[in-house]
C-alpha cells in the first residue's frame, strides 16, 4: 500500500511527523509526501493527477490525502528559473514574511499584498489581484476537484480531500445557487470522501482542540499546526478512511 499526500506547507515535510505520515505508519504503508510550501490549489491538483497516474501503473493499492490551500493563491511559470522537480517551472508568489501583516491572513482583502512579494513578480501579482474574482476562482477550483475525483474513482484510488488552512468561502461571498456552479457544489457535497470544505479545515480543527500554531507569533491563527495537531488530525483522517 502507498499513502500519498499533497498539499501546501500545512502537510509538506516538517521537522516532526505529519498527518499523512501518521496515517501511513498506522496502515503499514509506504508514505510519499509531495507537499510544497507556497503551493496554490492548481499545483496541488495538477501534480496529484500526474503523480498518481505514474504510481498506479505499478501499485494496486493507493490512498491519496489531498489538502487544499488558500483559494487566493496563484503561481507564475518562469522559464528563466529552474524547474522544481516534477512540478515544471512552477514558482509560488512568495510573501516576504518579515514585512507582511498576517493579522487577517493572506486574502484579497489586503489590496496592497503585491507590495510584499518578491520584486521580480510584483507587477504580475498586482494585476492578478486586480482581476481576481471570487466566483471565478471558486468555480475553477470546484471544477478541478470534480474532475480529479472522477479520475480517482475510475482508477480505484481511495482518497480524502479536505481544506488545510481555511474553510472555503460561504454564501456571503459566492453565489452557489447560480447555474454555473450549483451542480459542481452539489457533486462535492454528495462525495463522502471530501470532508466538508465549507465547515471544516485542518487549521480550524487544531484551534478548536486547543492546539495553537507552532509559529503563531509570525502567522497568527493562520500559522502551521505543530506535532500534536498533526497526530490528532492523522487520527481523524484514519477514522474517515476506516
Amino acid at each position: 500500500m502507498i499513502v500519498y499526500s499533497n498539499s501546501c506547507s500545512f502537510g509538506a515535510p516538517q521537522d516532526h511527523i505529519t498527518y499523512g505520515e501518521y496515517v501511513g505508519n498506522q496502515l503499514n504503508a509506504e508514505f510519499i509526501n509531495k507537499g510544497i510550501g507556497g503551493s496554490c490549489n492548481r499545483r496541488i491538483i495538477r501534480t496529484t493527477l500526474r503523480d498518481l497516474n505514474e504510481l498506479k501503473s505499478s501499485n494496486k493499492d493507493i490512498v491519496a490525502l489531498i489538502g487544499l490551500t488558500f483559494i487566493s493563491r496563484t503561481e507564475l511559470w518562469r522559464e528563466d528559473l529552474d524547474a522544481n522537480s516534477n512540478d515544471g517551472h512552477f514558482h509560488s508568489l512568495t510573501i516576504d514574511h518579515s514585512s507582511f501583516s498576517w493579522k487577517d491572513g493572506l486574502n484579497t482583502e489586503h489590496k496592497n499584498v503585491h507590495e510584499y512579494i518578491d520584486d521580480e513578480v510584483k507587477e504580475y501579482y498586482k494585476q492578478w489581484l486586480y482581476h481576481y474574482n471570487r466566483e471565478s476562482a471558486m468555480t475553477n477550483l470546484l471544477t478541478d476537484i470534480v474532475m480529479l475525483t472522477g479520475w480517482l474513482k475510475n482508477n480505484n484510488i481511495k482518497y480524502l480531500i479536505f481544506s488545510n488552512v481555511d474553510k472555503l468561502e460561504g454564501e456571503e461571498y459566492i453565489g452557489y445557487t447560480s447555474p454555473f456552479i450549483n451542480s459542481l457544489r452539489d457533486s462535492i457535497d454528495l462525495d463522502d470522501n471530501i470532508i466538508d470544505l465549507w465547515n471544516f479545515s485542518f487549521g480550524t480543527y487544531a484551534l478548536e482542540n486547543g492546539l495553537k500554531p507552532k509559529d503563531e507569533d509570525i502567522f497568527g491563527k493562520h500559522g502551521h499546526p505543530g506535532k500534536d495537531a498533526h497526530i490528532l488530525f492523522g487520527k481523524y483522517l484514519l477514522g474517515k478512511l476506516i
